[in-house]
């Protein structure tokens, strides 16, 4: 009677056994008949593990990360409830020189804005708007203004693109008179 009070026939559970005085416990695991012993991972307590800092986006320069004094302290900024409407304008007095025709005559033309390349797709009477302006007057501007899409390479899509053209009226210089 005593050997079967020692020996669980079902072991439910983790239960420690220690076999010696100098080994590390081991554990068991599992409702299994016969316990199955696993050992824990030996770490030294001399090293310690530090976590890799994560590493900021590229296209987030580092005006854009906020400097805190306490490095512990986190940062007081938390995301506005308020809401608003981001637009790029964009202005350019000459027609691009890169222009695809697509589906049903609308134009696609790149643009370079300051290092980003930004896409746009135009229907076909606001491109003959801009052609015109080309033809009619010596110097104009188109301000072209949009939301800003999704990403491309070294630049993005402009979603929603509406063109103003206008002409742009050379003003003599005044002559000094002496």
């Amino acid at each position: 009677m005593n050997d079967n009070n020692k020996k669980p026939k079902l072991t439910l559970g983790l239960k420690k056994k220690v076999q010696s005085e100098n080994e590390r416990p081991k554990l068991t695991l599992g409702l299994r008949k016969k316990p199955a012993l696993v050992q824990r991972p030996q770490i030294d307590k001399k090293t310690t593990i530090s976590k890799p800092k994560p590493e900021k986006p590229k296209f987030i320069s580092d005006y854009a990360t906020p400097k805190l004094l306490n490095p512990n302290s986190k940062p007081t900024i938390k995301i506005p409830k308020t809401q608003g409407r981001l637009e790029v304008s964009i202005k350019i007095t000459e027609l691009p020189n890169w222009v695809e025709t697509i589906k049903r005559n609308w134009k696609r033309f790149c643009v370079n804005g300051d290092g980003q390349i930004v896409q746009i797709v135009v229907r076909p009477r606001v491109w003959d708007k801009m052609t015109q302006a080309d033809k009619d007057y010596p110097k104009w501007v188109a301000n072209i203004t949009g939301k800003m899409g999704p990403r491309i390479k070294d630049g993005f899509v402009l979603l929603e693109p509406a063109i103003q053209v206008y002409e742009k009226i050379i003003k003599p210089k005044p002559e000094l008179n002496k």
